[in-house]
């Protein structure tokens, strides 16, 4: 059987820390997609190829691996987070179980309620 010493107010204070880092990552997303707006909106009237392959990296790129990096996060941070709890409360089947779930994501590509950096679009 494993023999876990684990510091449950500095994990707790860890946990929250990255989840408070992760939480900042949004704002971060919104004033990316808003400046890639900005230089759209500059550019000049004949430059539709630019204006198409900046919108493909925001639309195919940028968006969906902002928000797998967000999703991500979020379920190992929530898996952890149960895992010490488990853990503070002595079933170390259930943490050790919960440990293991954290690194199982969804590998499908879901559009998380995050937003990210917005479809660029041009009148």
């Amino acid at each position: 059987m494993a023999v876990w010493n684990i510091d449950v107010a500095a994990a707790t204070s860890t946990i929250k820390a990255t989840a408070t880092q992760v939480e900042g990552v949004q704002p971060c997303l919104e004033g990316m997609g808003k400046a890639l707006e900005q230089a759209a909106a500059a550019l000049p009237a004949d430059a539709a190829v630019v204006l198409a392959a900046l919108n493909d990296v925001v639309v195919l790129g940028l968006t969906p691996s902002a928000n797998e990096v967000v999703s991500r996060s979020e379920n190992v941070i929530t898996a952890t987070a149960q895992a010490l709890n488990f853990y503070q409360q002595g079933d170390l089947t259930m943490a050790t179980a919960a440990q293991r779930s954290a690194g199982q994501v969804d590998q499908h590509a879901v559009a998380a309620p995050h937003g990210g950096p917005a479809k660029i679009l041009r009148d």
